[in-house]
C-alpha cells in the first residue's frame, strides 16, 4: 500500500463521510451527495469524485467509475466507502447505516493512530529542551575555559588549549547540536500520522 496515497486519502476521508451521510439522510441522491464532495474541498477525495462525475457526464455508468475509483484507491477507509457506495448503486443498499458504522471506525482508527503518535513523541521535548539548552552552556564554557583557567598556566601537569582550538570545538558543537536537533524534528515529522 503506498503510505502518502492512502494518507492523502484519510485525511479529509471522515469529512467526506459525515458529508455524504448527512445529504443521503436529508433524502439527496447518491450522485447529487458526490457532486456535493466533488466541489467541496475533501482534498484527493473531492478530485476522485470529480473525474468520476466527468466519466458520468460523458456517458459511463456511475457503477463503472466507481469501480474505476476503487481500483485506484490506496486506502483501506476509502475503499470500504467506495465498496459501500457501489453497493448501493448496484443492491440498493442501506447507505446511510453503512456510512455511520464507517465514520465511527475511522474516527476510532484517527484517534488511534493519534494516540500512537503521541507516545511516539514522549520525552522529545524534555530531550529537545536538554540539547537546545545545555549543549550551548557546556560549550560556551568551554570556550572562555581558556580566559577562566589562565592562571593555571604555570602549573605543573595542567595544559590550557588554546582560544582558537576552544572556540573551533565551540563552534563545530554548536553546529553538531542544531544538526542533532534537526534531526529530531525529522523523525518527528516522520511518525506524524496525518490526522
Amino acid at each position: 500500500m503506498d503510505k502518502m496515497g492512502a494518507q492523502e486519502e484519510e485525511i479529509n476521508l471522515i469529512y467526506a463521510l459525515r458529508g455524504i451521510q448527512v445529504l443521503i439522510g436529508a433524502g439527496v441522491g447518491l450522485e447529487a451527495s458526490m457532486t456535493h464532495i466533488a466541489k467541496g474541498g475533501y482534498g484527493i477525495i473531492s478530485s476522485d469524485f470529480s473525474r468520476a462525475l466527468s466519466g458520468v457526464n460523458s456517458g459511463q455508468r456511475l457503477e463503472d467509475e466507481l469501480r474505476r475509483l476503487l481500483k485506484s484507491s490506496k486506502s483501506s477507509d476509502y475503499q470500504r466507502l467506495l465498496t459501500s457506495m457501489l453497493n448501493n448503486v448496484v443492491s440498493n443498499t442501506d447507505l446511510v447505516a453503512s456510512l455511520e458504522q464507517q465514520a465511527a471506525r475511522a474516527e476510532e482508527n484517527r484517534t488511534d493512530r493519534l494516540k500512537r503518535y503521541i507516545e511516539d513523541l514522549a520525552g522529545l521535548p524534555e530531550k529537545a529542551l536538554i540539547l537546545g539548552f545545555l549543549a550551548p552552556l557546556i560549550l560556551g564554557l568551554l570556550a572562555i575555559s581558556p580566559f577562566l583557567l589562565g592562571g593555571l598556566q604555570g602549573v605543573p601537569g595542567v595544559t590550557i588549549p588554546p582560544v582558537d582550538k576552544m572556540m573551533f570545538a565551540y563552534k563545530g558543537g554548536l553546529l553538531v547540536t542544531i544538526v542533532l536537533l534537526f534531526f529530531m524534528l525529522l523523525g518527528a515529522k516522520a511518525k506524524d500520522p496525518g490526522v
